[in-house]
């Protein structure tokens, strides 16, 4: 296994799969996420990029720098990313994610990295919110993207992943999930990710073709170390019966 890499973010990590664990929001804004981004990365020997420097200015925290990692600034008229408005370390953070995922998809079965966002939310209810770029129907299984709402929201990103590998992750999630309370696991229904300003549509453009998710974990499952070492487990075997 590489060993970790220390950045002006925070630390990174090379590994073997076509995964890449990533943690925008691992300096605190998301309690416990870098620690189960870090020890997903490790147990899969998966790749890791995550920043634990850097909070969102509503959740600074002391000593951190400001910035938020999952909020890309896009130019609807250049149609491109404007990192000149982001600090240069975010900018070192997406270029060494772009390395990885190219590094990544010559591992890949699918011929595609993965680019795996861990985020944290409140719930009581969902277990993990999935987001790429979409949302499911609440009455049927028909999963929709941003143009299904542009007339009212001003969402244009694309969807990140073939809807049949998150129909499948989704059903190994819950699978493995059937023991936890929570135990449902939901498409977009809190963050779908579906605008270009969400870190995981640089994946679909920047003249990039990945695929990519966020994976929204429940406070409940980020409680305690011995649930941490439960949820990274549940997510690692979901992710190796999903794609590989």
């Amino acid at each position: 296994m590489e060993k970790i890499q220390k950045t002006a973010y925070g630390k990174k990590r090379k590994g073997r799969l076509p995964f890449v664990i990533i943690a925008p929001h691992g300096a605190g804004d998301d309690l416990k996420t870098g620690v189960i981004a870090s020890r997903l990365s490790r147990q899969m020997d998966a790749y890791l990029v995550l920043n634990n420097k850097f909070c969102k200015k509503s959740n600074t925290k002391k000593n951190k720098k400001i910035e938020d990692f999952n909020k890309l600034s896009w130019s609807y008229t250049k149609k491109k990313y404007l990192w000149g408005r982001k600090k240069k370390e975010m900018k070192t953070f997406f270029d060494d994610i772009s390395e990885y995922c190219d590094l990544a998809r010559q591992k890949s079965p699918f011929k595609k990295a993965l680019g795996i966002y861990i985020h944290g939310f409140v719930s009581d209810t969902i277990a993990i919110d999935l987001g790429v770029g979409a949302k499911k129907n609440i009455y049927t299984d028909f999963i929709y993207g941003a143009k299904a709402y542009n007339f009212i929201h001003k969402n244009n990103g694309k969807i990140t992943m073939r809807i049949s590998l998150l129909k499948k992750l989704k059903k190994n999630l819950s699978k493995n999930m059937v023991k936890e309370n929570p135990s449902k696991i939901s498409i977009g229904k809190h963050y779908s990710g579906w605008s270009k300003t969400s870190a995981i549509q640089f994946h679909k453009h920047e003249q990039r073709d990945d695929y990519a998710v966020q994976m929204e974990i429940s406070h409940l499952l980020r409680k305690n170390n011995k649930q941490i070492d439960n949820t990274v487990e549940i997510i690692k075997k979901s992710l190796t019966e999903s794609f590989l």
